[in-house]
């Protein structure tokens, strides 16, 4: 097989991976309410998102160090570039955090090409040395990813609680009303409970509102403390009679729709604000967590790659050759 056809086959496994990993930070861009309230579902995603960036990091040592000339292993890289462009979306955000990746995929091979032809026999060495960079750019990608997608979405819809974990809070406050409200009292249980519901949200109210800028912080706390006032007026108004289970559950049903709005509409309206900071802070957040898998991770592609040259070898893809080379030295005349 000649070289060159050698070299487009690692080429084209590196491109196909860098496509993969495009696809990947396409999701990662559009999954932000999964990354903000991990579930089962985000595990799928970020076993994905660890796959595509194995495969990048391991097809990018083989070509760094197996496709000369340089000139040649850049090219490559170029066209890896584009190829995770097609397989991202073809948008200015994206297409800059690609053009991030292929200036570090140069330095990348670069550094390999410089070590390697300072060595006296092969070693993966070089490639351990500088997979950092790489990795670290591809980290950096994926979290850009998440920046544009969520702040666009901010952009466009202006920002909304996740359902995620408005299920999970209602369902919190859910299980406190239904203890503090007993089954059969009528009137007299509602009016205790209403007592003690805004004993609670005096001290919700106090700790929330410090947040809020002075300028709206009034008009915010009095409109969703009007709110819940209507919620528990319409609760009393069901309590003419004394609660039977299924009377019961139909109040506060209907008490927890009323709620769920309320908290919505104040928590929405007091982070409106801050809001442009949000994909910043989650997608620093990811970077920091990512940052530490992948590091624990980074040895997976260097031992592949340590099996992989050896049986290149002994399959005759690759041959070791011995090399001359004039050194020039200075000494004493």
């Amino acid at each position: 097989m000649h070289k060159e056809l050698k070299s487009a086959v690692f080429a084209v496994l590196l491109i196909a991976a860098s496509y993969f990993f495009g696809g990947a930070c396409e999701r990662i861009g559009q999954g932000y309410e999964l990354i903000l309230f991990p579930s089962g579902e985000v595990l799928g995603l970020a076993l994905r998102f660890f796959l595509a960036v194995g495969a990048v990091a391991l097809t990018a040592g083989l070509v760094a160090a197996l496709v000369r000339p340089l000139w040649a292993c850049f090219i490559v890289f170029a066209l890896s570039a584009l190829a995770m462009l097609l397989g991202w979306e073809l948008k200015a955000s994206s297409g800059v955090l690609t053009a991030v990746y292929f200036i570090a995929s140069l330095i990348y091979a670069q550094g390999i090409a410089g070590e390697l032809d300072n060595l006296l026999s092969f070693s993966v060495g070089p490639m351990s040395q500088s997979q950092p960079v790489l990795l670290t750019t591809l980290i950096i990608v994926a979290c850009g990813s998440l920046y544009f997608g969520y702040a666009a979405e901010i952009d466009r819809e202006g920002f909304s609680i996740p359902p995620a974990l408005v299920k999970m809070v209602m369902g919190r406050v859910e299980k406190e009303v239904s203890k503090l409200l007993p089954a059969a009292e009528g009137e007299e249980a509602i009016a205790k409970f209403r007592e003690q519901f805004e004993g609670l949200l005096e001290q919700v109210e106090k700790e929330v509102g410090e947040l809020l800028p002075e300028a709206v912080r009034e008009a915010t706390m009095a409109q969703f403390r009007g709110q819940l006032e209507r919620a528990l007026d319409d609760m009393e108004k069901e309590a003419g009679k004394p609660l039977q289970t299924v009377g019961r559950e139909a109040v506060i049903a209907k008490f927890m729709d009323q709620f769920e709005e309320a908290m919505k509409e104040f928590v929405e309206e007091a982070i409106r604000p801050y809001e442009q900071w949000i994909p910043r802070i989650l997608a620093i957040s990811l970077f920091t967590s990512l940052v530490t898998i992948t590091r624990f991770l980074s040895w997976i592609p260097i031992l592949a790659l340590r099996v992989i040259f050896p049986l290149l070898t002994a399959l005759g893809v690759t041959k070791v050759v011995t090399q001359t080379r004039e050194v020039k030295r200075l000494t004493l005349g």
